[in-house]
């Protein structure tokens, strides 16, 4: 059967046309045949493939290529030779998403003796992961070939009509390759990666079908030159679609004393999720804010001057203006507006091409805009909260298919840490993946006891590792990990299968002393000496150099934390060793030799914190200057030098930082819960050690945390942790406020039990009382209950999860009553 000529009229542009926005994809100006990126393929002789560098015939550039295509009679339906470009397996692909066109020029010399079986045909090649395959896309022009032409240039949609296979390709944009043609075996994932292209075919295809008889043997010789892409494409950017942030929001972060958090079931319909955007009022004139950054950045070229930002706001009254910013290229775009304040869900929606320059900066470069916020236009009030959801740009299309579970979860023990590895999940592309522990199987990520390891690894990672840290002494932990994928649209799969438990030794870290110093700010810390230390010294890898700034061993910058409790103050204490003390002269303490504490008052489990929270699980960085305690975040100066700070050289370098630090006044400045400390809770912590050696800049950044990377003053999840005391969990103690005749110790339950059992008792009356367990050898085990209790029915859960198997006994001791009883524990 002979090729059908399509009913078009075939528009060929000549030489001297030139168009905007071109990126040259191959400009035959080299010989193609010295370059292995190249293959030239037809199905052997009689056909071949005569190339040439032609440098005197061409539109642009230095050369063109000149190709005489032979092909034989092999097949009924045909036979082809093709000009093949494939990037090499460890290359970046190539990212055509902003293009709508391609377009490369011909010119015929001699055309085929057969034109109605000749086509021409382009394949575009997506590999959309390293393991995927080669996908192919076919567009196919039936008569551009026919005849002896000038230069013209051949204008090709880059349009995608099929992506089932079940389409024989066309001149009207590209189809996967047909199932027909046994295109399915060269599939992925059936989707047209246009950020993923790894090359093209082209390609002199003879074509039709005749019983019995093979399409004729012919040829043509033809000069290629300008193969680019052209056009601009709006690419829809989604910020927050409901649900998540999508994987490209690299970093959330606040300022001004600003909170932002996502929150389940907030959003305005059944299901969805808000952000709560808690506003701050750090500098007292309103302005205040947050903002993510992007990574990769939004290519909004094409989409500049046709669509438009959305955004769902639900503001209370009193709310005043607002305004919304797109930042690339050092310049600043964006939109100040009044929202509608009644408390009710408004959508808004701003023209990008309307967006107007602020903070007089210039060259905003829509095609890598890599940070978006929204603030207070000098309007903020401290506490108020704004609701934001459905932010997007143009018309995105909803993934709202969870990925399948990672498989092959495994968990193996080294020194002090676990390293767990786990394989990515096939056809997902930017997808991240989330590591979680337990001491329990893993079957829900939300349930108590579950913790994290790490969150937002990306593809290809495969392995990260979990610091085993334990309150005060080394201890053996075992625990289960699990792990999960978030695709590139935000939608996590189910938790994967578990690692086998694995138990391995946890390394011993200090913790906030329950038995503060005697204080006295004199610059003397001997008063310290029982309190262990947080220790950051190089040369032992507990002190971590922050990448691009230096630090020239343990005489240029080290030192000593120490951190202390009681029920009224935090104690602080740092022995810095720095060989040139440069205490003051810049404007900022962090630009001169001071340390930094990060620390969140608050008992942590679950989920970390990004940015600064404020209220009940309260954030700080404290900054120790040369003349004062400053708050960081939140903003404020806590106390000067005096009888709760003190600051000073040491002998023979170096210096002391010593504090006292009222809870009162940490609640006050972020107007924040009061923090009460019990033994057993769980800190975020980290330190930094500002090295500046009497130079005009801060030269090194000594921290306690590897992660910290001089971005834990902006990300909470980059912190370490410790605990307060010795226990690993504080005691869980219930009261009943019921009237009660007699003492009584009741038998545990369950019993026997494994890890956890409930112990009940009575009071008739107010009585100093202990709860201890001991093992059958009397050796005293824990502490449950050691204080004045008032009358009533109490409930302690005591967890065993450290102990081995076997007769446990537990014994309640008041002013005039003791019991013991026995209990089982069965792991």
């Amino acid at each position: 059967m002979k090729k059908l000529f399509n009913a078009f009229v075939l528009v060929l542009f000549f030489a001297s046309i030139t168009y905007a926005q071109s990126y040259i994809i191959e400009s035959f100006d080299t010989d193609l045949s010295q370059d292995n990126t190249w293959q030239f393929l037809h199905e052997g002789p009689p056909s071949r493939i005569d190339y040439s560098l032609n440098t005197t015939d061409k539109v642009e550039g230095t050369g063109s290529a000149q190709v005489k295509f032979v092909i034989g009679a092999f097949h009924e339906w045909g036979s082809y030779a093709q000009l093949i470009k494939t990037l090499p397996a460890d290359a970046t692909p190539w990212d055509w998403s902003i293009s709508d066109s391609l377009a490369i020029w011909i010119k015929v010399l001699t055309p085929p003796t057969l034109p109605q079986n000749m086509v021409f045909r382009i394949h575009l090649k997506d590999r959309p992961t390293a393991a995927s395959n080669i996908e192919e896309w076919i567009y196919q022009q039936n008569v551009i070939l026919d005849a002896t032409t000038d230069w013209v240039e051949l204008r090709i949609p880059l349009k995608i009509l099929d992506s089932e296979g079940n389409t024989d390709p066309n001149d009207q944009g590209f189809v996967i390759f047909p199932a027909n043609w046994g295109g399915s075996s060269f599939w992925n994932n059936k989707k047209f990666d246009a950020d993923k292209i790894v090359g093209f075919n082209i390609a002199a295809v003879t074509v039709g079908y005749t019983p019995g008889q093979n399409i004729p043997a012919d040829s043509l010789e033809v000069r290629f030159d300008g193969f680019r892409r052209f056009g601009l494409k709006a690419i829809p950017a989604v910020i927050f679609n409901g649900i998540t942030f999508p994987s490209h929001i690299a970093q959330v972060w606040a300022w001004g004393q600003s909170a932002v958090e996502v929150v389940k079931g907030a959003g305005p319909v059944p299901n969805s999720n808000a952000i709560k955007w808690t506003q701050g009022d750090e500098w007292g004139n309103g302005w205040t804010g947050w903002g993510m950054d992007i990574n990769p950045p939004f290519n909004l070229a094409g989409a500049w001057q046709k669509d438009t930002c959305q955004i769902k706001l639900k503001c209370p009254a009193g709310t005043g203006p607002l305004r919304i910013q797109f930042e690339g290229g050092g310049g600043k775009v964006g939109k100040v507006f009044q929202p509608i304040d009644d408390g009710q869900w408004h959508t808004y929606y701003f023209p990008l091409r309307e967006m107007e320059y602020q903070d007089n900066t210039s060259n905003f470069d829509s095609s890598a805009v890599n940070i978006v916020g929204l603030m207070a236009q000098a309007s903020g009030v401290a506490g108020r909260v704004i609701w934001i959801t459905d932010w997007w740009t143009g018309n995105p299309e909803f993934d709202v298919i969870p990925p399948n579970p990672p498989q092959g979860i495994l968990a193996i023990a080294g020194t002090f840490q676990n390293i767990i590895t786990w394989q990515d999940v096939p056809n997902e592309e930017g997808e991240k993946y989330n590591i979680y522990y337990s001491k329990n199987p893993i079957t829900d990520i939300n349930a108590p006891g579950v913790e994290v390891v790490k969150l937002g690894v990306a593809e290809n990672t495969q392995l990260v590792e979990h610091l085993l840290f334990a309150p005060n002494t080394n201890q053996n932990v075992t625990y289960y990990y699990a792990v999960t994928c978030v695709d590139a649209a935000g939608n996590e799969s189910d938790v994967s299968a578990n690692s086998a438990p694995v138990t391995n030794l946890a390394k011993g870290v200090a913790t906030l002393s329950l038995n503060p110093p005697a204080f006295n700010p004199d610059g003397d810390l001997s008063e310290w000496a029982n309190i262990r230390p947080f220790r950051m010294f190089p040369s032992d890898g507990t002190g971590h150099v922050v990448t691009n700034t230096r630090i020239d061993g343990d005489n240029d910058c080290s030192g000593n934390a120490y951190l202390a409790v009681d029920q009224n103050y935090l104690y602080v204490a740092f022995d810095i060793n720095d060989d040139v003390f440069s205490p003051s002269g810049n404007p900022n303490s962090w630009e001169n030799d001071s340390p930094d504490l990060f620390i969140g008052l608050y008992n942590w489990h679950g989920f970390p914190h990004t940015n600064y929270q404020r209220g009940s699980q309260p954030d700080y960085h404290l900054r120790f200057a040369y003349n004062r305690i400053l708050g960081d975040a939140p903003a404020g100066v806590l106390d000067t030098l005096g009888p709760n700070y003190y600051i000073g050289p040491k002998f023979p370098t170096g210096y002391v930082v010593e504090a006292r630090i009222p809870w009162t006044a940490l609640a006050a400045l972020g107007n924040d819960n009061l923090f009460t400390p019990v033994e057993g809770y769980r800190l975020p912590i980290d330190f930094a050690i500002n090295d500046r050696d009497n130079t005009p800049n801060r030269e090194g950044i000594l921290t306690y945390s590897p992660y910290n990377e001089d971005q834990s003053w902006r990300d909470v999840s980059r912190w370490l942790y410790t605990w307060i005391g010795n226990k690993w969990e504080p005691t869980s103690v219930e009261r009943e406020d019921v009237v009660v005749k007699d003492y009584q110790l009741y038998q545990n339950y369950p019993n026997p039990f494994n890890p956890t059992t409930e112990i009940q008792f009575a009071l008739p009356k107010n009585d100093y009382v202990t709860l201890k367990v001991y093992d059958v050898l009397g050796k005293e085990i824990a502490t449950l209950i050691e204080g004045e209790l008032q009358s009533g029915l109490y409930k302690v859960n005591f967890d065993a999860s450290k102990l081995t198997s076997g007769v446990y006994y537990y014994r309640l001791t008041g002013s005039s009553f003791s019991q013991t009883k026995k209990m089982m524990l069965v792991k």
